[in-house]
């Protein structure tokens, strides 16, 4: 096999140990060499940044009807309605609590009467709305006479009338036959509503309480001041039962406001109807020495 010089190229006879030509050594090694490795592929390229995965779509927002209203387990800021179903039911469970004992209202069970006069016809005639008071200012309590107060008000306790309830915004005394009770209730209307919008709210009330509930015979609806406070003045009449007997009640009421409608005011008498005029003479005291605490 021949030998190829590596110095000069020239071809030697198998054996030759120096070239021929130009006397290079010449060696079996270096014909017989390993052919050089295979060339390596190309280094990989490195690693580019990790594959980019589609990022998750936001959540979109839910549709909010206009109509839309928070959940019952949504964190609500605290509002306060103006408490006019407890006032009104703690008056009316209070008249038939003292019914059901037998210890008031004793004519249980009589015939309608014709009920003349209320809160305004037995004080000095109601004014037009604006106008001063029709009742004087309160004077020097009479003997005996204490008073109750709350945030709302202050009134005269005659002798032998008794305090039958004292909340934050009203005050109820009984009289002393316990045959009648009288209401006085003033605080924040939220919402606000006028002295027609705070007598809507009573007579919804009743009625929905006493289906049979209408103004009282003969009685008319006034406008007028009680204590300063610009209001409505009228009469309704019902009936309560109570262990199996029946009563023909009556409540002369007053519902005001002031002039942004953010105070309500709220008088409410209640007794048969046969002794409204009754108690509307003894409850005079109080009525004339109501003191309103929010104008």
């Amino acid at each position: 096999m021949a030998i190829t010089c590596a110095r000069c190229g020239t071809p030697n006879p198998d054996g030759n140990q120096f070239c021929q030509a130009c006397g290079t050594p010449l060696t079996a090694g270096a014909a017989s060499a390993a052919p050089a490795a295979p060339p390596q592929p190309p280094p990989a390229a490195p690693p580019g940044p990790p594959v980019a995965f589609a990022s998750p779509p936001p959540t979109p927002f839910p549709y909010q009807s206009p109509y839309y209203s928070p959940s019952a387990g949504a964190v609500q800021p605290p509002v306060h309605h103006t408490p006019w179903v407890l006032i009104l039911s703690a008056v009316v469970a209070l008249v038939v609590v003292m019914a059901g004992c037998g210890t008031a209202l004793a004519l249980l069970g009589g015939g309608k009467v014709t009920v003349s006069g209320g809160i305004s016809s037995q004080l000095p005639s109601p004014t037009p709305a604006g106008s001063p008071s029709p009742i004087a200012s309160p004077t020097s309590p009479a003997s005996g006479t204490t008073t109750a107060s709350n945030s709302g008000e202050t009134i005269p306790v005659p002798a032998g009338w008794a305090v039958a309830n004292k909340a934050s915004e009203s005050i109820t005394l009984v009289n002393p036959s316990g045959d009648g009770s009288v209401t006085v209730a003033s605080g924040a209307s939220n919402p606000k509503q006028t002295a027609q919008q705070n007598k809507d709210t009573a007579d919804k009330y009743f009625l929905n309480q006493y289906p049979d509930t209408k103004d009282c015979p003969n009685s008319k609806t006034t406008t007028g001041t009680l204590a300063g406070a610009s209001g409505i003045f009228w009469e309704l009449c019902f009936t309560l039962t109570a262990s199996g007997h029946s009563l023909s009640a009556a409540a002369p009421m007053f519902a005001g406001a002031n002039a942004d409608g953010s105070v309500y005011y709220l008088v409410i008498l209640l007794t048969g109807s046969d002794n409204m005029t009754n108690l509307v003479n003894e409850s005079r005291p109080i009525l004339q020495g109501i003191q309103w605490k929010l104008q």
